[in-house]
């Protein structure tokens, strides 16, 4: 993958995971992480798309997931991730108390 390249095409994505391009756009039905940018009825994809649609696969191909489990589990990380950003939030505002004091 091009380190300098920002947005890639369905055909690129397509052929950089080994995936049809119909599988991609039925994921991005099933699966509202996967978000390309629509430019003139075109599907771009940035690297976050990417790595969301990387995860996706595994789960599915690798793993064994139904197409329910996997968003179960893609929501499970979400709110993972999410307390956990809140919590570091937490932690800096409390160190930048105890710094300023």
């Amino acid at each position: 993958m091009n380190k300098e390249k920002l947005l890639f095409t369905i055909g690129e994505v397509a052929r950089q995971l080994s995936l049809e391009q119909h599988v991609l756009r039925f994921w991005e039905s099933q699966f509202g992480q996967i978000k390309p940018v629509k430019c003139k009825s075109r599907r771009l994809y940035d690297r976050k798309c990417i790595e969301t649609i990387k995860t996706i696969k595994h789960m599915l191909y690798d793993k064994g997931y139904t197409i329910k489990g996997a968003q179960k589990e893609l929501k499970n990380n979400k709110e993972l991730e999410d307390n956990s950003r809140s919590l570091l939030k937490e932690i800096r505002d409390w160190l930048i108390t105890q710094i300023n004091e």
